[in-house]
């Protein structure tokens, strides 16, 4: 039965007094102007199709579909009464009509479909009890539901044992999620809603969700607008307010105004990355002018992250006094970065004002909440799941980087396998991902890398991994809760890491590299250790056809783990971490169909304990 069909109804003509709003509307930006011009549709033509309601028993009706009509007719015309269709309906199916009626509606935003989307699949799927305790919301309900049966689904195709629980679940509901999505209003694919549309729910912002409504945005432009809230709060709330982009030609002038819809995904990317890049400058230029004030926030940072004082002293060459001296100021410095956040200042912006690290900033303003809360702030979906796909790297942690990973599977590692004040150990940091994430959460960390980046860098450490003479970095007594291991891939993006990059080594020393340090990483490791690896399939397939392919110039997952386990690890856990498909334009696409070439976006999350 297509959803909108319903019976029971009839048609009279009710004064507009007697009709209540609906608690289910899903619109939440009327357009003043298109509503006028509406009322003058009205007044000139009438009604040409009525609102939808349901009689309460107070004698009123409430409003199921129509809002924007009954609108204009209150604000913009002098009509008193109103044409309705009186639908004899409960709760649930109220709130299905609403949904589906809102989701013909041609004019309604990306965000505002997305929503009405989830209440459909939310009614529908309340019919089974089982359903209802996923979540609190429809939201955590659709995407708890939705997630689950990809990550069955994954696990299937791959091969992997499903327990008959799972297998019972994943029959029991893909049926009926895959009948609901083909009979929707505007049908869609399951698995093209959670891995497009659900993430503008789950990953941006509410005030940025609001503005995307307000300004009709579609996906990609939501997107683009998240980024560049990341970027500048203040940028930001400047451009929504005044509707469009102040962009300016080569000569400074500015170029003809156009409005924020009216604009590319891509060019709203490049304005935001453009004023990234000058925001960075700007904070050089900061740090040059301000060097003993860059030394007592690097000391503050160091510290944060559980890193000694005696380290601190040598690394940022000052004496141990001078680091419980900036302490103090310090302490001034994150009471004023409280208070800036309460008058509801954007982090961005109290990072820049007072000088600091955006991850510092959060790691003050986070420091008495829970993960979970962690998660709500920062405005990260948590996944329950072993399936953990991020679309892009969240900006705010970790430097521009090759293979740069999402600040948010690291929280989610820091989540599931470690506790508050627990000591990570990153030994190959790069753009400082790792550190960044556990100064918010509240983990320890000690980081090492090739390049000493003293200045922007200071918790990272210079140290090299001599393959032909392994040494552990710090004194055998430090022990970590965790080690998060993510190298440079095999052969990929060789050309962009430093000399000396283990990306540039043979396969079998890449492995016996590996097998190496797994072992030494063990020999310091306590015996509730963790260690989480992150590593992708490498395989030589650029146009190569799949069927010929040699196994001997690969190195699969399942080389890793087998060292792993070899080394005294055992494994407990493989989480899904895919690469995004996005470096696969049409071109590409196209010739490696013409090829039968078989990509890879598989990546892994190895987690082993002892």
């Amino acid at each position: 039965m297509p959803i909108t069909d319903y019976k029971n109804y009839f048609f009279s003509m009710i004064d507009i007094k007697n009709i209540d709003p609906s608690p289910y509307q899903h619109r939440k930006h009327f357009d003043e102007n298109r509503l006028r011009e509406l009322g003058a549709s009205i007044t000139r033509d009438g009604l040409i199709e009525p609102v939808i309601v349901r009689p309460q028993k107070n004698g009123k009706y409430q409003l199921i579909a129509g809002e924007r009509r009954l609108r204009a007719i209150k604000d913009y015309t002098d009509m008193t009464v109103i044409q309705a269709k009186i639908a004899d309906v409960g709760d649930l199916q109220a709130r299905r009509i609403s949904a589906a009626e809102n989701l013909l509606r041609e004019d309604l935003s990306t965000i505002e479909s997305i929503e009405a989307t989830i209440e459909i699949i939310d009614v529908e799927m309340g019919k089974d009890p089982a359903y209802l305790t996923a979540g609190k919301t429809p939201l955590e309900r659709v995407v708890k539901l939705l997630l689950k049966l990809d990550s069955i689904r994954v696990s299937k195709d791959r091969g992997s044992m499903v327990s008959r629980e799972l297998d019972d679940l994943f029959h029991k509901f893909m049926e009926q999620v895959e009948s609901i999505f083909k009979n929707l209003p505007k049908p869609l694919k399951w698995r093209s809603f959670l891995n497009n549309d659900l993430i503008l729910l789950t990953d941006i912002p509410l005030h940025v969700r609001n503005a995307s409504v307000k300004h009709d945005l579609n996906k990609s432009q939501t997107k683009a607008l998240a980024k560049l809230e990341q970027v500048s709060g203040k940028v930001f709330q400047e451009i929504i307010q005044k509707g469009f982009i102040p962009f300016k030609d080569q000569k400074n002038n500015h170029l003809p105004k156009l409005a924020l819809n009216e604009l590319s995904a891509r060019e709203i990317q490049a304005f935001a990355e453009d004023l990234e890049k000058t925001d960075k400058k700007t904070e050089q230029k900061h740090d040059n002018g301000h060097r003993d004030f860059s030394t007592q926030i690097m000391a503050a940072l160091m510290t944060r992250l559980g890193i000694p004082h005696a380290r601190i002293a040598q690394r940022l060459n000052i004496h141990r006094e001078t680091i419980s001296k900036y302490a103090r100021k310090n302490h001034e410095i994150f009471n004023k970065i409280h208070q800036e956040f309460k008058n509801r200042s954007p982090v961005p912006d109290i990072a820049q004002k007072y000088f600091i690290p955006q991850a510092l900033a959060w790691s003050v303003i986070l420091e008495e909440k829970t993960d979970q809360e962690r998660f709500k702030a920062l405005n990260w979906g948590l996944r329950t799941w072993d399936n953990w796909y991020f679309n892009d790297a969240d900006h705010r942690f970790g430097d521009d980087w090759p293979g740069r990973i999402p600040a948010q599977l690291v929280a989610h590692t820091l989540f599931y396998f470690t506790k508050e004040n627990d000591l990570v150990f990153d030994p190959m940091a790069g753009g400082g991902v790792v550190a960044d994430t556990c100064l918010a959460f509240n983990r320890r960390c000690w980081s090492f890398d090739l390049l000493d980046r003293m200045n922007t860098r200071p918790e990272i450490e210079p140290f090299l991994w001599d393959p032909e003479n392994l040494v552990w970095p710090v004194p055998a007594a430090k022990k970590p809760d965790l080690s998060f291991f993510d190298p440079p891939y095999f052969k990929k993006m060789a050309e962009h890491y430093m000399k000396g990059s283990i990306s540039g080594f043979s396969k079998a020393k890449y492995l016996k590299f590996f097998k190496d340090l797994f072992s030494l990483m063990r020999e310091h490791a306590k015996p509730s250790s963790r260690i989480a690896f992150l590593n992708a399939d490498f395989r030589n397939f650029q146009s190569i056809p799949a069927f010929d392919e040699k196994p001997e110039n690969a190195i699969l997952l399942l080389e890793y783990a087998k060292l792993l386990e070899n080394c005294g690890w055992k494994i407990t856990h493989l989480i899904d971490c895919p690469l995004s498909t996005e470096r696969f334009t049409g071109n590409i696409v196209t010739h490696m169909q013409a090829k039968r070439t078989l990509g890879i976006i598989r990546r892994t999350l190895i987690i082993g304990k002892l």
